[in-house]
């Protein structure tokens, strides 16, 4: 398993706020009473916006999501891949870099060698 202390801060907390699932994707901002809304402001399902709704259903992201898939394999399918490999972990930042959801909380995501 990828040590965070390995990774760029950013990608660091990044990836650390998704395994312990405090990230700001609505479905935990309205739990903590941020907004008031769960529901994925970014599709018309009426699907809270979940760690899962994000990665792996939102058609908003669905084109990096293939990309994803095509970098990663169909082990891309799996939220333990993904937050604990370190192939899955390379490529979830560049999913979540391709559709730009965290931007403005976490800047660009790309591998750099400085924190």
């Amino acid at each position: 398993m990828k040590q965070i202390s390995s990774l760029p801060r950013r990608q660091g907390a990044l990836l650390t706020h998704l395994r312990t699932r405090h990230i700001a994707l609505d479905a935990f901002l309205h739990r903590i009473k941020v907004v008031d809304d769960p529901g994925c402001k970014h599709c018309d399902r009426g699907t809270d916006e979940s760690i899962r709704h994000f990665l792996f259903e939102c058609p908003a992201w669905e084109r990096a999501r293939r990309r994803l898939i095509g970098v990663a394999g169909r082990q891309a399918e799996s939220l333990s891949f993904l937050l604990g490999s370190d192939k899955g972990i390379g490529s979830l930042m560049a999913f979540i870099n391709a559709t730009g959801r965290f931007r403005k909380t976490y800047g660009d995501l790309s591998r750099v060698n400085s924190a």
